[in-house]
């Protein structure tokens, strides 16, 4: 009968072996758990540029033909169907870009329906102005959503932060009842003691 005894030091290096294999599998896994991230939240922001670069052109082609159309002499004319039915087509393509629930996007949508009543030569004023709102409520979109990209970014998903803020906000809350300030320092992340 054979007995192997071992010595402390081959305990000690199969101890260190079994340990660095177990860690050589948690940075696999991490790698890959980040990498898909990192993937997934580069396909979000490549596409949300996208999108804002379409919602941009189409608004401004439709503001461009609708004003051509209706302060040039086009009535009658062969290129007014073509014209017509481009600016149909624009109206409909930017409210089905557009998010039903936000704030913005509703302005636009209701100012983009409101541009027929205008087409008539008595109402060019309300049109010039409506699409001027069309501009204005275009504009405070895409900086909300061109912020949006930059946070997602910076931060990944922002549906996954906005717990993380939460969190964030209630803890310094609570420390400021107790006397400890919160101080954003970018080297330091945290509560620190007023000094």
């Amino acid at each position: 009968m054979i007995i192997y005894a071992m010595e402390v030091k081959d305990i000690i290096y199969g101890l260190g072996i079994l340990l660095t294999f177990a860690l050589g599998g948690w940075n696999l896994l991490s790698n890959y758990r980040a990498s898909r991230r990192t993937s997934f939240i580069n396909t979000v922001t490549a596409q949300r540029i996208k999108w804002i670069e379409q919602l941009r052109q189409d608004i401004s082609a439709f503001s461009g033909l609708t004003h051509t159309w209706c302060f040039s002499e086009l009535e009658g004319k062969p290129e007014e169907a073509a014209i017509l039915k481009e600016i149909d087509r624009l109206r409909h393509l930017i409210r089905l870009r557009l998010n039903p629930s936000g704030t913005h996007d509703q302005e636009i949508e209701e100012l983009i329906q409101r541009i027929p009543q205008f087409t008539h030569v008595t109402k060019r004023g309300e049109l010039k102005q409506t699409i001027e709102q069309i501009t204005v409520a275009t504009q405070k979109l895409l900086k909300e959503e061109w912020d949006k990209v930059k946070e997602e970014s910076k931060y990944g998903d922002l549906k996954e932060n906005k717990l993380r803020t939460r969190l964030l906000s209630l803890l310094k809350s609570a420390l400021r009842r107790i006397g400890i300030k919160w101080k954003e320092n970018p080297k330091i992340r945290g509560p620190q003691r007023p000094t």
